[in-house]
């Protein structure tokens, strides 16, 4: 842990912007999950009406899109979620080290 507060000390600012980064990314990717969880359900809603198989993941819903992006299990959203906490982690760090350099 000493080396990564040095590592933040040496450079407070590009750590800000990794830190916001990585925080970004992991909202981002949790954000799309929830609205890609929402339309397979509404798309399920409609095939259960036309009394058709129910689907289970978005790789069959939408074969032509890259869905392995979007986590869909406990797997990809702890990733998800460990991006999320790295990145205010690090921004958090690097704002102590930020102030402490002003001083």
């Amino acid at each position: 842990m000493q080396w990564l507060r040095s590592l933040i000390a040496r450079s407070p600012r590009r750590a800000l912007v990794l830190g916001k980064t990585l925080f970004l990314a992991g909202a981002i990717l949790i954000l799309g999950a929830v609205f890609a969880r929402a339309s397979l359900v509404a798309l399920n809603t409609d095939r259960a009406e036309a009394r058709q198989p129910a689907l289970h993941t978005l790789a069959e819903a939408w074969p032509q899109y890259p869905t392995w992006l979007v986590p869909e299990g406990p797997v990809g959203f702890g990733i998800a979620a460990v991006l999320v906490l790295v990145g205010m982690g690090v921004t958090s760090l690097a704002e102590s080290a930020r102030r402490k350099q002003k001083r």
